[in-house]
């Protein structure tokens, strides 16, 4: 992404945690298509609620300007399209928001994370955590 997240919401689900609700929803509408212009993801949200295109113009341009979305001139349209995938972009906020954590709060960090894993009930996922820290161990 272009810069840091501006804002952090915890209290929010999903995508509402980093994005606006509305920028999470054309989000959506973009990663299920290859390349969208305005008047898709409009023609999608109006099917939900009663919003203005412009509405939709301006936010999708924020969404460029956040290094979100690319876009390219198509006749007198712009194609918008993600620069990361869904899963990508999870895991770029998650590392932002982690290593913005990590900078100013290491310890009480760290510390509640490892407390939050004494909760963990899935083996599974507690093996894939252990081979990590194996992982991380061989390189040193």
């Amino acid at each position: 992404m272009g810069g840091k997240i501006k804002e952090f919401r915890p209290h929010k689900l999903g995508l509402g945690k980093v994005l606006g609700d509305l920028e999470s929803e054309i989000m959506e509408v973009v990663w299920q298509r290859d390349g969208v212009l305005v008047r898709d993801v409009h023609r999608e949200l109006a099917k939900r609620r009663e919003i203005a295109y412009t509405t939709v113009m301006t936010v999708m341009s924020r969404l460029v300007g956040k290094n979100i979305l690319s876009r390219e001139q198509v006749g007198n349209a712009y194609l918008y399209k993600p620069r990361f995938t869904k899963s990508e972009f999870t895991r770029v906020v998650v590392r932002e928001v982690i290593d913005s954590l990590l900078e100013e709060f290491a310890e009480p960090a760290i510390s509640y994370f490892f407390s939050r894993l004494q909760q963990v009930e899935d083996e599974e996922q507690l093996d894939r955590l252990e081979a990590l820290i194996a992982e991380r161990r061989k390189v040193e």
